[in-house]
């Protein structure tokens, strides 16, 4: 299992003591890196990186997990960090995407960080659409601040989807 933008690890923590998995993190701060590495040791493996460059194995996970972070990626990675993400993840795994949930693509200001824009939009789409790769398995929208009630708000619409990766490319063949 791998989280990209884990923090200092404490989902996957949680998660490795539920799941029979290995599992991984990539987080671009040294900060959480250090701290997480000093707390949870051998339990999980945090790496320090960007999802622009994952540095492991095709097809390696079956399993990825992008919590609440994809709204921060430069638009102009962002294609390098979808294919990243499909690299690493297995036909048949599982890809769980809880971010912002949009009907249109939004730049807003960021609250915390003036220097970097919130990107927000339908992260989830940007997997669907791709050519009969992936099927919705399930989704559950909520309000940004943790209400699970949909918002009439189209800025503080986020959901939690949880995508299938299919096993075999399938195409449609057309009789004249």
């Amino acid at each position: 299992m791998l989280e990209i933008g884990c923090c200092y690890g404490y989902n996957l923590a949680y998660l490795e003591s539920q799941c029979d998995f290995k599992c991984y993190g990539v987080e671009p701060s040294p900060k959480a890196v250090s701290y997480g590495k000093q707390i949870f040791k051998d339990k999980i493996e945090i790496i320090q990186g960007t999802a622009d460059e994952l540095r492991f194995e095709d097809e390696f996970f079956d399993v990825v997990i992008v919590g609440t972070c994809l709204y921060q990626v430069d638009r102009v990675l962002l294609e390098q960090v979808l294919k990243e993400i499909d690299r690493v993840l297995v036909r048949g795994g599982f890809l769980v995407i809880s971010d912002f949930d949009t009907p249109v693509p939004y730049k807003v200001d960021n609250k915390h960080n003036a220097m970097t824009p919130t990107f927000k939009d339908n992260y989830g789409d940007m997997f669907l659409h791709r050519p009969f790769s992936y099927s919705l398995a399930e989704k559950r929208s909520y309000t940004f601040g943790g209400d699970f009630a949909f918002s009439t708000n189209v800025q503080e619409r986020m959901s939690t989807q949880i995508l299938y990766k299919e096993k075999e490319l399938y195409y449609c063949s057309m009789e004249a």
